[in-house]
């Protein structure tokens, strides 16, 4: 196998992917453990080749520990994003309920009720590859009974989004947050970003259409609302909570970037990692 490593991390490293050396061992071993043939294995290196995502071509990714399957309808699953998962299990009140907005793979929510058994959330998507595939993965991670998935969209269905919610509920969403001039960028770049779905990155002109209309629409009937958001949002965010009359707290990522935004009609404690 060592061989056979050395000469996909080559072909890898030629195409231009910078952890060649990486990657290169997770589709050998990934060859190895499914027995896949000469030809299919051959299809993965071709497909990465071509700047398709790892993650992608294997079908599923680790996230806060735990296995979740992919499909192009969803997110990759991303290591800042963990920040709003534990935010959740640190801070949501006993038995209080989730409300997953833009929930992709399921894996903020999923992984927040497999740590929290006294939680329950729903998750709400406009995509039905998306949505199917995050009720695969609660039943991988053992929570199926506790979440519950809804097929809409958060500005056309927004009337039967509020009779979700619930005074208790926590509203947690990792929405599109890229403005149109970055997703202008991507499309044209064609590198691994380009593979994932444009809805989920495209948050209109000034990337937070989904926060303004969140906060407007459904935070004022939950206990809590909780984002992620990108680079230099955070501030705007936290006005927007404050013209509702909520507290702001914040969490920094990896990389010291305020990636967590949480609004709450009751101050809590700044959280820190």
């Amino acid at each position: 196998m060592k061989m056979r490593i050395e000469k996909i991390s080559d072909r890898l490293k030629r195409a231009g992917i910078e952890s060649h050396a990486f990657e290169s061992r997770i589709i050998a071993e990934h060859a190895k453990k499914n027995t896949l043939s000469p030809s299919e294995t051959e299809d993965m290196i071709k497909r990465r080749e071509s700047r398709e995502p790892l993650q992608y071509i294997l079908g599923e990714w680790e996230f806060y520990g735990d296995v979740y399957k992919l499909n192009k309808d969803c997110l990759i699953p991303r290591p800042e994003t963990e920040f709003l998962t534990e935010y959740i299990i640190k801070n949501a009140k006993p038995g209080a309920f989730v409300l997953d907005l833009c929930s992709g793979s399921g894996c903020v929510s999923i992984s927040a009720l497999k740590r929290r058994g006294d939680l329950r959330a729903a998750l709400v998507d406009i995509s039905r590859g998306a949505l199917e595939i995050s009720a695969e993965n609660a039943k991988i991670n053992g929570v199926a009974g506790r979440a519950d998935f809804y097929l809409l969209d958060i500005f056309a269905d927004f009337a039967q989004i509020i009779k979700i919610i619930t005074p208790n509920a926590m509203i947690v969403s990792n929405p599109p947050y890229l403005t149109e001039f970055e997703v202008a960028r991507l499309q044209s770049e064609k590198t691994e970003l380009s593979h994932e779905p444009e809805a989920a990155f495209s948050g209109g002109a000034d990337g937070l259409d989904f926060y303004r209309f969140i906060i407007k629409n459904f935070a004022g009937g939950a206990a809590a609302a909780v984002f992620e958001c990108g680079i230099n949002q955070s501030g705007k965010i936290a006005e927007m909570f404050g013209e509702i009359g909520f507290f702001c707290d914040t969490v920094r990522d990896y990389g010291k970037v305020e990636r967590v935004v949480a609004g709450h009609k009751k101050t809590l404690q700044s959280v820190r990692f």
